[in-house]
């Protein structure tokens, strides 16, 4: 026992050389220090005996003998997805998307209103390319000055007043004999107007048929100088264009039946087309050219009804239309 614990108590010292241990390399026990001088002192002067030995290594090629480098390691920044840098913030995922929606809205705002402006444009277009055909149904336009012509006609005076309340006795008892009337006041003066014609020479034929009536009348010729009106529509200029030359048909239609008794069929061909023309026109706003037109488009009614009935009341109404046509055009 006191031998094992002498060996337990004796420390083991093994030496490695350059480094490293193993059985390539010489290892040197130690056993106790006292007897260690002599073992060290042993083996130095085994060393200095291997110094002087001269050893033999086997060749070896210098080219399959790997260099030893150190190799400095430096780690590879990782690379970032693409993805990954597109992806938005939780954070500022409102305001992405107020945005986008803002900009859609915009967007829609701004192509309607061109498109409203493209609309409008074509609008315009089409409409200062094309002319007002006549019967259209006339829409509203920028107001445009409208000439209408001078106009001439026969003329059957029952009288001329210096007072209103004088004339429109006369008129009344016109009436009474079934004698068409009109009150026009010219310079101060009161007229009443009988009858009208085409001219001086047809009107003092027609004198002779309200003279079995027991009314004096007298031949006249009267003349209303041209003048321009506002038109507010499309139906006011068609309408313009095309009065007077229907009023001038029916006035000679009309004196005509009056001395025949009865209604020219090629007469009233001839006024149709514009007749039914300047019916069909309904948006007519000028004030002047409604009465106008209130008169004409009555007058033609009455001549179409004496056509069919031959009443002579038909034929005198056609009349009474026509004198208060001569009134609203002369303006007075």
């Amino acid at each position: 026992m006191k031998e094992l614990d002498e060996a337990k108590n004796h420390a083991k010292i093994t030496v490695k050389m350059n480094g490293k241990g193993g059985h390539s390399k010489e290892t040197i026990e130690v056993h106790d220090w006292k007897t260690a001088e002599h073992e060290v002192a042993a083996a130095h002067d085994g060393a200095n005996e291997e110094e002087s030995f001269e050893w033999v290594l086997p060749e070896l090629d210098a080219d399959k003998i790997e260099e030893f480098r150190p190799i400095h390691y430096t780690p590879v920044p990782k690379k970032k997805s693409f993805f990954q840098n597109k992806l938005p913030n939780k954070k500022s995922m409102p305001a992405i998307i107020f945005s986008i929606a803002s900009a859609v809205v915009i967007g829609a705002l701004l192509g309607l209103v061109v498109l409203k402006f493209i609309e409008y444009g074509d609008s315009q277009t089409k409409k200062s390319a094309s002319a007002p055909a006549a019967g259209s149904a006339g829409g509203e336009k920028q107001a445009q000055a409208q000439q209408l012509p001078a106009l001439t006609v026969g003329i059957l005076q029952a009288g001329v007043f210096s007072t209103k309340e004088a004339a429109a006795k006369v008129s009344d008892e016109l009436a009474a004999k079934s004698v068409p009337s009109m009150l026009l006041t010219m310079d101060g003066q009161h007229y009443i107007f009988a009858g009208v014609a085409e001219s001086l020479l047809v009107v003092k034929n027609l004198k002779t048929v309200f003279a079995d009536k027991g009314v004096e009348l007298y031949a006249k010729e009267i003349s209303f100088s041209s003048k321009k009106i506002q038109t507010v529509t499309n139906d006011d200029q068609i309408f313009a264009q095309n009065t007077v030359p229907l009023f001038e048909k029916l006035v000679k239609e009309t004196s005509n039946s009056f001395q025949t008794g009865t209604v020219s069929a090629d007469g009233m061909q001839a006024m149709k087309s514009s007749a039914e023309t300047i019916s069909r026109l309904e948006t007519i706003k000028q004030e002047t050219l409604q009465q106008l037109k209130k008169y004409e488009t009555a007058a033609y009614e009455s001549l179409l009804s004496y056509e069919k009935s031959g009443n002579k009341q038909d034929l005198a109404k056609a009349e009474q239309n026509l004198l208060d046509y001569v009134k609203v055009y002369s303006g007075h």
